[in-house]
């Protein structure tokens, strides 16, 4: 699980969150949700561990991040929209993202590509990709080392309705009693797909109701 502990974070003298003490339970899909600039993206590179924080603590299976860890460990990231080589192919740049922890086969790549209806656009060059193509290719990124944690900024963004489905599809598909995926939204989806929503308000995380 990931506990926050009297959590502040201050960002060139504004406050961004201050006393935040909650705590996220495995086996869940969390959602964030707050309005543009609320501070979703810092929230998810602070549980990350690419961002300090200001004050408190954020510990993750009870352990504390910065302190025994500098980044939280065996996780899949996509925050900020990352960027691969533009000429290079999905496949490749893929395959050169696996290299770094030796986990993810080219057989495991297109099974999750293929789920997202994605393989045969693998071949292509990553330059010539939709922002939607884009957006399943940071999916794949994330989710091919097989992590116990997935950490998605605007999962759905640029997606069309039958590739959200996919998406959910497969999303809902990774989440076991020892995983669990954090994820921001400004689509109404969120409501319907997340078991547990915070709102950023006041700079604070305030727990909302799920249509579950």
């Amino acid at each position: 699980m990931i506990e926050f502990k009297n959590v502040k974070k201050d960002f060139k003298g504004n406050v961004l969150f201050e006393d935040i003490n909650i705590t996220f339970p495995m086996g869940k899909k969390i959602g964030i949700i707050g309005t543009n600039g609320s501070g979703k993206s810092v929230l998810m590179k602070m549980i990350v561990g690419y961002s300090n924080l200001t004050q408190g603590g954020i510990w993750i299976d009870g352990k504390l991040l910065k302190k025994d860890f500098d980044f939280i460990p065996n996780a899949g990231v996509s925050i900020n929209a990352p960027e691969f080589t533009g000429s290079m192919s999905g496949i490749d740049n893929l395959l050169q993202i696996a290299k770094i922890r030796r986990i993810a086969t080219k057989t495991e790549i297109y099974e999750l590509a293929r789920k997202l209806n994605f393989e045969n656009e693998l071949k292509k060059k990553y330059k010539k990709y939709s922002l939607g193509m884009k957006q399943k290719m940071r999916i794949i990124q994330a989710l091919m080392d097989k992590p116990r944690y997935l950490i998605l900024d605007e999962p759905f963004d640029a997606l069309d309705a039958a590739s959200k489905v996919a998406t959910k599809k497969l999303l809902e598909d990774f989440i076991s009693a020892d995983n669990m995926l954090i994820f921001s939204s400004h689509g109404e989806e969120i409501f319907d797909f997340a078991d547990r929503i915070y709102s950023i308000e006041d700079h604070h995380l305030n727990e909302v109701e799920a249509k579950k």
